[in-house]
Order: structure tokens, then sequence, then C-alpha cells
């Protein structure tokens, strides 16, 4: 046998070797094992570079994870044992509205382990511009500690705008910690963070990917998490750049994004998720990592001066939920959406950038629109990416004739955000498509208020006032190669 027939009998053994492992070890979902033997069968040798690469089974940090939440949930274990003895008393005298929802809080508790928090005020944000304004206020103010984590930091106008203040903050002494992930910020160049190193403060990667480890490299931090003087927390959409407050040079649509500000015990909660993360960038597996207690006397968490949102509800019981692909059985956030998709009585309305849902998550839309809910969702226009866009007409398609109603907002919705009867809802980091179900490491608050539902639907009605409703024959109307090409795109879902 020659050298090329040697090559082609290892490239066979391998491509057969790693079918039958996809075939018989592979514990994800179905959709997304027949992609990965698609790509194999038809790319052999590149399908499994791909699939070492980006399906995450690889060397991904298990023990430091395992070990960075475990050290995280002993520091918090007795905050949120007093968080659960004060729920109880809560539930107890909830009224008919909370018992509704009863069951979704039970849920979050014993499948996420989410404890039930409060906040004094939650502010809501629509823009990047008016959320910037207020986060570098309080930034600017803050006496303790400055903890933040982002998917994507960019080397614009903003980014180094923050970077300046966190650099003059920590050169007054300020505990000032950074956590950014390193796909998400990949074309940021490090040299935007050494202003803030050189004044003292600390910055770290998350799972940075290297030529002697790429192996995390589908697996990203998709979270944004800002916590001050452990009493005030921002979440939601919102990364650093400056398409974000619609000020890029080099912006093609409008940007229309939803924040959260909290204060209170949720805070707390979201500093245990940060620090989760944090010790699982920063510390290798076999440091020791120091305790640090989760609360401190900050000061008020709601300083007259900071110029705040109006759109603003006070004293919400929430829970903070967050998923990621540390355990590939189990997907927290995505089976709290289903969940609350399944007890809507009257209306299910989503705002979601990409649009690709998993089987199940695209049985339970198809059930409630079947079963007479109003079920509107609204999209872009404008999309950032070309074969999602693609990827998502067929579901668009599909889902349009069991009867929901599609809307594309004038512009790019980078929101995510689900309002059930306009009475529950949920806002945070989660895309609907299977990255931010199960590749993703994310975030979601769950709100338990009459008053902020309403809220969250009184700003789904404003968009939908800024949006054009979706052609339901979109799809049929398109040339034979334009459908081919969604199709084949749609082949690929589970993995984009």
């Amino acid at each position: 046998m020659d050298f090329i027939g040697i090559i082609l009998f290892i490239s066979y053994f391998l491509n057969f070797g790693f079918i039958v492992f996809i075939l018989f070890f592979e514990q994800t979902d179905s959709a997304r094992r027949f992609s990965w033997l698609i790509a194999i069968t038809f790319i052999p040798i590149a399908g499994i570079i791909l699939y070492m690469f980006f399906s995450g089974n690889f060397l991904l940090r298990y023990k430091r994870l395992e070990k960075s939440i475990k050290h995280t949930d002993s520091i918090f274990s007795d905050f949120e044992q007093r968080l659960d003895e004060n729920a109880d008393t809560y539930i107890e005298n909830g009224g008919p509205y909370l018992n509704r929802h009863l069951p979704l809080l039970k849920l979050n508790k014993n499948y996420a382990h989410s404890s039930l928090g409060f906040s004094k005020t939650v502010h809501v944000f629509t823009s990047g511009e008016e959320t910037y304004k207020t986060l570098f206020a309080e930034i600017e103010k803050a006496k303790v500690s400055i903890y933040l984590s982002y998917f994507i930091i960019r080397n614009d106008n903003t980014g180094k705008k923050l970077i300046s203040i966190l650099a003059k903050k920590a050169r007054e002494g300020i505990e000032v910690r950074l956590l950014y992930d390193h796909i998400g910020s990949f074309f940021t160049s490090g040299a935007l963070f050494i202003p803030l190193k050189k004044a003292g403060g600390e910055v770290h990667k998350f799972f940075p990917v290297t030529i002697i480890a790429p192996y995390a490299l589908n697996y990203r931090n998709h979270r944004k998490i800002v916590v001050i003087d452990h009493s005030v927390g921002y979440f939601g959409g919102i990364n650093i750049g400056d398409e974000y407050a619609n000020c890029s040079p080099k912006q093609r649509f409008l940007w229309r994004d939803t924040h959260i500000r909290v204060s209170d015990s949720a805070a707390i909660l979201l500093e245990k998720c940060f620090l989760s993360d944090w010790y699982s960038s920063k510390y290798k597996t076999k440091q020791e990592i120091r305790p640090e207690p989760p609360e401190k006397n900050a000061g008020s968490a709601d300083l007259p001066d900071i110029p705040l949102p109006p759109i603003c509800c006070n004293n919400i019981p929430m829970q903070i939920v967050t998923s990621g692909p540390n355990d590939i059985k189990n997907d927290e956030i995505r089976d709290a959406l289903i969940f609350m998709i399944s007890t809507a009585k009257k209306s299910v309305h989503i705002e979601t950038p990409y649009f690709t849902p998993d089987p199940a998550f695209f049985s339970i839309l198809k059930i409630a629109a079947l079963s007479g809910l109003d079920v509107k969702i609204i999209i872009p226009r404008d999309w950032d990416k070309f074969y999602v866009k693609l990827a998502a007409m067929p579901y668009i398609s599909d889902l349009t004739k069991k009867g929901i109603k599609f809307y594309h907002y004038k512009g790019f919705i980078h929101s995510k955000m689900f309002v059930i009867d306009g009475e529950i809802s949920t806002i945070g980091s989660t895309n609907i498509d299977t990255r931010s179900f199960s590749l993703h490491f994310e975030l979601n608050a769950f709100f338990y208020s009459q008053e902020f539902g309403k809220t969250s639907e009184e700003i789904f009605i404003r968009d939908l006032e800024n949006s054009i409703p979706a052609d339901p024959d979109a799809f049929a109307k398109m040339s034979v190669f334009k459908k081919a090409l969604c199709n084949f795109f749609r082949l690929f879902a589970p993995l984009m």
C-alpha cells in the first residue's frame, strides 16, 4: 500500500470511528448528532476537526468549573438559606397571582437551584444609549468594588471610555474585576485593557482558546453582568460597543436592546453568578480559592444623582437562573421558558434576535398557537448574520402556518424577552437557538410581579408598533435556489 493509500485508510478508519461514537455514545439531542454525522460524512477529516473543536465534548475544564461552582455555593449558602426562609413566608402570603405562578418558581428552585430574591427597584433600559449613561455614572460613584463580565467588549469609543473609568476607579483603590469572553471579544486587542491592569484592576479571559488547548472553542460565556458595591446589578442583552448605542460609524441598522438594573438581594445573586465564572477563569484547578463575604455594607443602592431610566417597578421578587454546558443533560433556562409557554392562558409574546428553535421548543410554540393562544414573535428586519436569517426562514414559515404571527422590527432587535398573559415575564441573555439553550453560559431573570409583567407587555406593544407584519408567504415566494440554501442552513441550525 502506497503513502496515499495509507492516508486514505487512516482517514476512513477515523471517520468510521467518529461516526460510531456519535451514533452510540454522543449524549446530545438527535438533531445535533445528525448534523455532525452529515458534516463528518461529507467532509472527511475536516468534519472530525470541526467536531473536536465545536462539539464541546473534549476537555471542557469540567473539574475547574465544578470546583468554582462548589466553592461559590459554599460562600453564598448562608445567604441563600436566609432567602429561602424569607421566600417561604412570602409564598404563604403571596395571594392568587403568586399561587398561579408558584409551579414556575418551584421548577427554577428545584431544577436550577435558584433562590427567590428581591429588588427594591427594577429599572428597564431599552437602548444602549441610556444603559451606558446610567451604568458609567454609577461606576463613577462606586465605593468598594466593581465586577464586570461581558461576552463582547469592543476596542472602540465605548470600550475605551469604560476602561478609562475603570482604570480611574482602580487607581482610587476600588476593587475592579473584569471578565470577558475570549471568542466573543476575539478581535479586541489586549492593549485595550493595559491601562486598567496598570492601575491595579484585574482582567481575565473566560475559557481562553490556544493552540495547545483549543477544545473549549464552542462553549462561551454569553452573560452580561455588572455588580457594583455588592448592592446594584446590571444584566440583559447589551455588551460593550458603539453599535449597542447606535453610534458606530459602521452602523448598518438601528440596534434595539433590553437591559435591567436591580438592587438588594437580587444584586447579590448576580454577584454569585459572576464569582462562579470568575473563579473558573482565574484560578487553576489545584490552586486554593480564597473565600470572601458575599455581602458588604456599601451604601444606598439608589443614588439620587444617577440618571435612571423612566421605566421602573418597585419591590420585585425574582429568580436569577443560569444555564451552561457544564451540565449537558440539563437546559434550565430553555425548560423554564417551555414551562412558561405551557402555562399560558391568553398570550405568548416573545422578542428574540435569532430564531432556530430546537424540536422541543418548536413543539411547545406550535401547541400554544393551535390551542388558540395569541402567539406573537418579534424578530429583526435587519439581521446581523445572513446565514442565521436563512436558517430561521423555514421555522418561521412552518409556525406561521400554525397560527403564530411574526413581526419584523424596523432595525435589529437584540432584546431577549418573554411575556406570558401580560403578567409574568423573563428577560436575559438567552436567544431561541441551540447555542443559547445548550452551548453557551446564559442568564435570565424570572420576575414574579404583575406590575413588572404589565411593564414588559407595554414594552412589547411599543416594539410591535415599530414593527411590520412578516409576510406569511415569504418562504413560498423564494426561488428554488434560495429555498435550498435556507434548508441547507437549517440543517446546521443546531450548531449555529
